[in-house]
C-alpha cells in the first residue's frame, strides 16, 4: 500500500477479524466476524457479489460494529468455504441461513451486494424467520417474461507463475473505476497458492453457472422489510429494473439512489455506503 492510503481503511483492516466454519448442505461454509463476542448487540451479516469473498467488506463491516454483531460470509465455491460437485441458487441461500444459524442469536439484519443480495432476497422469501431487515445493494433479479441469457462457458483460468503477475492480472466484473490502494487489496485477498501456480479463491467451475429464472411470485412473498439501493451509473441494474423490483417486494423501501455510484458502490463510494447504511439500519 502506498502513502496515499486514507486513515481510515488503515484503521478498518486493523480492526481485529476471526474466521469461523459451519457445514452448509454438506460443505464447510466460512464466515468471519468483528466482534462475535458483544452478544448483547443485534446480529449483522454481509453477503458479498458474485466470485467475490469475505474481504469485500474488510473496510466497510467495522463501521458498523458500534451497534451490531457484525459478520461476513463467504458464499460456497467462493472464498475459504469449500468447493461443490454442483451449484444452484437454492444451496447459496442456504449457505446463508446455516450461517445465520451458526451465529444462533435470532434474526439478522442482512446487507447483500449484487449476487449477495439476490440470494438474500430469496433467503426472505423462503426462510422469513432467519432475517429482521434486509439491505439489497445493486441487486439483479430476473422478472417475469424475460429470457434466460446464455452463459458461454469458458475454461479454467491457467495458474498464473507468480504472486505479482497475478496480482496484476485482477479485474472487476463489471470495470469501474477503484482507488489503486482498494483494488490492491481485493487482488491479495483473491488468490491462493497451489502446487501449479497463483489461482484467484473461487472454484472455476462457477465461471459456467447458468443464471437463475427470476420469479416475481418469490418476490411477492417476502415480508421481511426490505431495502433497495440502487447505483446511479450501475452497468447491471438500469433505474427501471430497480423501480420494477422494489414494486414486486410488498412494502420495500426504494430504490434509493446513490448518486454517482457503479455497481461496486463500496469501491468508488465507500465512505457514502457507510453513511447510508447507517441511516437505513438506525
Amino acid at each position: 500500500m502506498n502513502d496515499r492510503v486514507p486513515s481510515w481503511f488503515d484503521h478498518a483492516l486493523a480492526e481485529p477479524r476471526r474466521s469461523h466454519f459451519t457445514e452448509g448442505r454438506g460443505v464447510t461454509v466460512h464466515y468471519v466476524s468483528w466482534n462475535a463476542a458483544d452478544t448483547g448487540k443485534p446480529p449483522l451479516v454481509f453477503a458479498h457479489g458474485f466470485l467475490g469473498h469475505t474481504h469485500w467488506w474488510d473496510f466497510i463491516a467495522p463501521f458498523f460494529t458500534d451497534r451490531f454483531r457484525v459478520f461476513a460470509l463467504d458464499f460456497s465455491g467462493m472464498g475459504d468455504s469449500a468447493y461443490r460437485q454442483e451449484y444452484s441458487a437454492d444451496v447459496f441461500v442456504r449457505d446463508l441461513v446455516a450461517v445465520v444459524d451458526a451465529i444462533g442469536s435470532g434474526p439478522c439484519v442482512g446487507v447483500g451486494h449484487s449476487f449477495g443480495g439476490s440470494r438474500l432476497l430469496q433467503a426472505c422469501a423462503t426462510f422469513p424467520d432467519r432475517l429482521s431487515h434486509a439491505v439489497v445493494l445493486d441487486s439483479y433479479f430476473m422478472l417475469r417474461g424475460e429470457t434466460l441469457p446464455v452463459v458461454e462457458r469458458r475454461p479454467p483460468p491457467r495458474p498464473y507463475p507468480d504472486w505479482h503477475t497475478a496480482v496484476s492480472r485482477f479485474r472487476l466484473i463489471p470495470e469501474q473505476d477503484c482507488e489503486p490502494w482498494l483494488l490492491e487489496h481485493l487482488a491479495q485477498t483473491s488468490l491462493r497458492q497451489t502446487a501449479d501456480g497463483w489461482v484467484w479463491r473461487f472454484d472455476p467451475k462457477l465461471r459456467n453457472l447458468q443464471p437463475v429464472e427470476g420469479e416475481e411470485d418469490l418476490l411477492s412473498r417476502i415480508a421481511v422489510p426490505v431495502s433497495y439501493v440502487h447505483a446511479e451509473c450501475s452497468s447491471v441494474v438500469s433505474a427501471d429494473r430497480a423501480r420494477r423490483i422494489v414494486a414486486a417486494i410488498p412494502g420495500a423501501k426504494g430504490p434509493i439512489t446513490m448518486p454517482r455510484a457503479g455497481h461496486h458502490m463500496m469501491l468508488d463510494q465507500p465512505l457514502a455506503l457507510v453513511s447510508l447504511l447507517r441511516a437505513l439500519l438506525a
